[in-house]
């Protein structure tokens, strides 16, 4: 009889839980029946990275040193002039260091006077050569390299960018799908609590089935929580990458799916992975640089010779507005005349040229271009050991990596396996709990198992996704298969 009001009451209900339970993957795609493909993401990904967008100013600085170093050997040639009034007053007849007149000698008596008013002016052309350059040369051999480290740089962090929206893309694509299976999981365990209820109602059900399909309920809540907060941050990170706006709508448009072997072996992978690698290309260019600033610091204590050349046109005017000469007799009449005044004026014109040679050669520095050349040297010791550990960094990265890929297979056919298996069991356990063999919870249970298989089969897919866009961040790109 007790039987009986069982499957009565079963038939009353309308079998809720079995309409969750047997939900499967249909939901899973419903919410990415509109967004961007990954080929979309990466072509607006990659031509709207801020990383990029400096990577470039970047390059065109270094450029610009180049330019302004190479400016540093050309020969400069100036334009000079000068214009320049004077005037003295005097009683004596001897002038020496005037200003623009030099040295002057007037004939003048005892008692005489002058005046004399001098403009000057010249114009002129300078020209100017480093005929042996060889810290500028070592400076612009310097920036050169750092253009080309700059350069490897900015190919190193495109593929950096092209990973960071791959696995942003991919995350994206695991937490919407795991909102359908956090979803059914919640809406088939709140379809058992109402049966439990139901039937502890019908004293065909003890208390503690309701309070386990209660509490397996508020954990199937707190994970669609969970699950919906992550997809959030997955759309917020994906988002800020492709310079999106936070009101636009963001979904992954490609399913999930199991992506091809790894058509190469790991030593192939790796050899391939360190050759032309931007990133060892950088350190060797920043090792370079060092090198070439040692040399510049050494260049300091060479000779240098330097070219010196000019002409120039120049006009002077003389005028003796004022020139008194007191005259005297002697003799048998002695007497003083009248002083003379003479006023008189000289202008004229000339030009000059000419050229030298300028050769200097430092004695003491106190040291300064030997320690200069210390330092850089130092530094490039230190870029070295750096670029030894990128190196085996990067064989490290596609050890680890290559290895789960090559692993993968094995455990997307053992998730796929035991989403199978839960399903099966999952309908035993219901004819199970039909017939009053197994108690309510059991089935809860069977269900758990099977929505923890689903998220697993779904991470691993991920996973192997993500470890083939490592693989490809390493390599450059993906092989041919």
């Amino acid at each position: 009889m007790r039987q009986l009001r069982f499957v009565l009451l079963l038939r009353r209900v309308g079998l809720t839980t079995t309409a969750g339970l047997l939900m499967g993957w249909a939901g899973m795609g419903a919410a990415q029946a509109e967004g961007l493909s990954l080929e979309q993401v990466l072509e607006r990904g990659l031509t709207h990275s801020a990383s990029l967008e400096a990577a470039d100013q970047r390059v065109r600085r270094d450029g610009a040193v180049v330019e302004l170093n190479r400016s540093l050997r050309q020969p400069r040639l100036s334009l000079v002039a000068s214009a320049s009034y004077t005037q003295i007053g005097t009683s004596v007849g001897v002038l020496t260091s005037l200003p623009t007149l030099g040295d002057l000698s007037l004939s003048l008596s005892n008692g005489g006077y002058a005046v004399l008013q001098n403009s000057f002016a010249n114009a002129g052309a300078i020209f100017e050569l480093n005929l042996l350059p060889l810290r500028l040369n070592a400076l612009v051999d310097a920036s050169r390299a750092q253009v080309e480290s700059s350069r490897a740089s900015r190919a190193e962090n495109e593929r950096q960018t092209r990973f960071a929206l791959a696995s942003a893309y991919h995350q994206l694509q695991l937490s919407q799908a795991l909102i359908p299976v956090w979803q059914e999981a919640l809406k088939a365990s709140s379809a058992l609590l109402k049966d439990a209820r139901a039937f502890r109602q019908a004293e065909l059900a003890a208390r503690i089935d309701e309070l386990r399909s209660r509490a397996l309920q508020a954990s199937d809540a707190r994970g669609l929580a969970q699950a919906q907060a992550s997809l959030a941050q997955d759309q917020t990170r994906l988002r800020v990458l492709l310079a999106l706006p936070s009101s636009e709508p963001l979904l992954a448009s490609d399913p999930i799916g199991g992506q091809p072997a790894w058509p190469l072996d790991l030593a192939t992978t790796e050899a391939r992975a360190l050759q032309e690698r931007p990133l060892l290309e950088a350190l060797r260019q920043q090792q370079q640089v060092q090198r070439q600033q040692a040399r510049a610091s050494r260049a300091q204590l060479l000779p240098s010779i330097t070219l010196l050349a000019g002409a120039g046109l120049s006009s002077d005017t003389l005028n003796t507005p004022v020139l008194s000469n007191s005259v005297g007799v002697s003799g048998t009449v002695t007497g003083s005349l009248p002083t003379l005044d003479t006023p008189s004026s000289a202008s004229g014109q000339y030009y000059n040229w000419g050229a030298a040679l300028l050769v200097r050669q430092p004695l003491l520095d106190g040291g300064q271009a030997r320690a200069g050349a210390r330092v850089a040297e130092r530094e490039a010791a230190v870029l070295a050991a750096d670029e030894e550990m990128a190196r085996r960094q990067i064989l490290q990265v596609v050890g680890e990596t290559w290895s789960a890929l090559q692993a993968a297979p094995t455990a997307i056919a053992a998730a796929q396996a035991a989403v199978v298996a839960n399903e099966r069991a999952l309908a035993d356990a219901r004819l199970r709990y039909r017939a009053m063999v197994e108690p309510l919870t059991e089935t809860l249970l069977v269900q758990r198992d099977l929505q923890a298989a689903r998220a697993s089969l779904l991470t691993t897919l991920t996973r192997q996704a993500i470890d083939r866009a490592v693989l490809v961040r390493e390599l450059g790109a993906d092989p041919p298969r």
